[in-house]
């Protein structure tokens, strides 16, 4: 980092990395990120982790293994030593990093390390959610994309959401901010945060009901149970459908106005009936044959079928295209699905490689298991981000 010409070329390797991963991020966000990591180093071995592994999944993965790891290893070690200094408690870049680490865990399959590095940034996070956040572009980015990948994981079956805690209380000031518009990180209106964490959590309470013995259960408990849970349900179902439609910033268009803010429409509307889709099955527990649910299914395929099947809008996508997959026994729709799964890993989207292929083995087993019944019998976990 010792020359202007090493600086610039990190800027361009790392820069196009984070547009790919963040499509929609504003520049300011970027421009933040990267001026943060040149005078981070454990940020900026992150980053070049991530841009590493990211090349490797487009070419030839040995020619980058080595590097990747060695820049893995490098931003956790100076991680542990920057958190030692009590100095750097507060400091944003520390969290950053962990966030970072976090999302090349998802896309290299490090599920355990995944749940490790964001427990860490749980605890960092919540130092940063003071009034001052609002004037901290990378403070406010950090949160969003900490709750995005925090929701994601809710909604499998090994994660607990903390979003609907005190930490969604005092993360107000960010939620206000964006209320109304499509968020440049989520692709959808943080409004549908705390209910995609509350669809997570009730369909966890569900799984663990299948669990129960069928003898020694009381089941006047269960039933009582069973109602208060889809009395929850219906509730979160009506708050669904009265969401208002979120507009599309200026900022995230820059000069592509009407195509662009039409798929972003068509985005947040697909995570709006994916939450229906999630809702209905593993929760109200409808069979994937009932209407309802494969309306769910066809409303989602329409909207991302809406969509240019090349616009890296695509990439935010994976949890409605994943779901409706997984609830789809049409080969015409599962076609759709693939294509658009494989045309995004082709990108280097890793998370996507593993979705793909654990779409495929599921629907290869061709089991009447629904989809995350399946995956925790085999100890599979997934975060769809």
């Amino acid at each position: 980092m010792s020359t202007v010409q090493s600086k610039l070329f990190v800027q361009t390797v790392v820069s196009q990395t984070t547009t790919l991963v963040f499509p929609l991020a504003a520049r300011s966000f970027v421009d933040r990120m990267l001026s943060s990591a040149m005078e981070t180093p454990h940020l900026l071995y992150a980053l070049l982790a991530s841009s590493d592994g990211h090349n490797a999944r487009r070419t030839a993965p040995t020619q980058f293994k080595n590097t990747t790891l060695e820049f893995t290893n490098n931003a956790i070690a100076g991680l542990r030593v920057a958190l030692a200094d009590p100095r750097n408690a507060h400091k944003v870049e520390m969290a950053v990093t962990a966030m970072a680490l976090c999302t090349n865990d998802i896309c290299d399959g490090h599920l355990d390390f995944f749940r490790v590095h964001l427990a860490g940034v749980r605890e960092m996070v919540s130092g940063f959610l003071g009034p001052n956040i609002r004037h901290d572009p990378l403070a406010i980015y950090l949160f969003k994309w900490f709750a995005a990948l925090d929701v994601s994981a809710g909604l499998s079956l090994f994660h607990s959401s903390s979003i609907n805690g005190g930490l969604y209380e005092a993360s107000r000031a960010v939620f206000r901010s964006s209320q109304g518009y499509v968020d440049d990180i989520c692709g959808y209106s943080l409004e549908l945060l705390p209910i995609l964490a509350e669809i997570g959590n009730l369909a966890r309470v569900r799984y663990d009901q299948l669990q129960l013995p069928a003898l020694g259960s009381d089941v006047h408990v269960l039933d009582m149970e069973d109602i208060h849970i889809v009395s929850q349900a219906n509730a979160i179902e009506m708050q669904i459908m009265s969401l208002s439609k979120p507009k599309v910033s200026a900022s995230i268009l820059d000069g592509h106005e009407e195509e662009l803010a039409e798929e972003l429409r068509n985005t947040h509307a697909a995570f709006v009936h994916t939450a229906l889709l999630h809702l209905h099955r593993r929760v109200k527990l409808l069979p994937k044959t009932h209407p309802i649910v494969r309306l769910d299914v066809r409303i989602i395929l329409q909207l991302v079928s809406a969509i240019r099947p090349s616009s890296t809008v695509n990439i935010l996508l994976l949890w409605p295209i994943f779901s409706a997959g997984c609830e789809s026994d049409d080969l015409t729709e599962r076609t759709v699905i693939d294509e658009r799964m494989s045309i995004m890993q082709s990108l280097g989207m890793g998370n996507f490689t593993r979705a793909r292929n654990v779409l495929q083995g599921f629907w290869d087993a061709g089991t009447d298991l629904r989809w995350d019944v399946y995956l925790a019998q085999l100890g599979v976990d997934l975060v769809l981000f």
